[in-house]
């Protein structure tokens, strides 16, 4: 799909060459011995020439044929240097931080508005449907989000089918874009998807805490706030036929802003 190919089925951003790199460059490595063979040729032509009693000119040719091969050099001896090395990751996970959330490493709230909005592109021009999963877990303590946020969201990914995309939004609430699964397919895989979340509650907080599912199908919205405002229904109903009915997270309500 994608920050920016699948990676057990799921588009995630933490992949480094999707967002770029300062290093690894194939023009760069093709300009190495490039620059070093122009600059070896034309040396020697520019010497003949000089010691023929060429035209002056030819010195400030070979000033810059040389000044071009040390830039080059000077460029890949900095990449491969620690401190080319430390830039580097400094870059990438600067980088990474605009579209990843930390305490998961799912994509975040500002990478899923994004996709979501290339699916509906596509999904208008090529008709091919898809489906948003949006996932709350109701009750949660704010001091067991570190540690139950990132195993709800490994079991997420493994269970996203192949082109699928997972987020984390904030909070307890996650979000899975499902590629053309309609009907009673997706019926079922909302129901499995709450099964799911409730084997990753330990047993001690499984009365306190109430996972919930809900699924709103893409209807052609042009909008993608219009889109998310019913999402939010979708789940507000959820939430409310679990027995917990309550306002939703500030999280999702920042959402429709989008």
């Amino acid at each position: 799909m994608n920050r920016p190919a699948p990676a057990d089925g799921i588009v995630v951003s933490s992949d480094p060459s999707r967002l770029g790199s300062v290093t690894g460059s194939p023009i760069l490595k093709v300009m190495r011995p490039a620059t070093f063979a122009l600059w070896f040729i034309l040396t020697l032509v520019q010497a003949v020439a000089i010691f023929s009693g060429g035209q002056k000119d030819i010195f400030v040719t070979l000033f810059l044929t040389t000044a071009l091969f040390v830039g080059v050099h000077v460029q890949f001896w900095y990449e491969e240097s620690d401190q080319g090395a430390r830039l580097k990751r400094s870059l990438d996970k600067m980088r990474g931080s605009i579209y990843e959330d930390d305490v998961t490493g799912l994509p975040n709230s500002r990478h899923f508005v994004f996709e979501l909005r290339r699916q509906m592109m596509r999904s208008v021009r090529n008709g091919r449907g898809f489906s948003l999963v949006l996932t709350d877990l109701q009750g949660i303590d704010q001091r067991d989000m570190p540690k139950a946020l990132p195993a709800v969201g490994k079991a997420l990914r493994r269970a996203a089918g192949e082109g699928d995309f997972v987020a984390h939004l904030e909070g307890p609430v996650f979000a899975t874009l499902v590629v053309e699964d309609t009907g009673e397919a997706m019926a079922d895989r909302t129901a499995a998807t709450v099964k799911l979340l409730e084997s990753v509650i330990p047993e001690g907080r499984r009365k306190q805490v109430q996972p919930v599912a809900s699924l709103t199908s893409y209807q052609g919205e042009l909008e993608v706030r219009d889109f998310l405002r019913r999402a939010q229904r979708d789940l507000a109903a959820a939430r409310e036929r679990s027995g917990r009915g309550g306002p939703l997270p500030s999280s999702s309500r920042e959402f429709s802003a989008a």
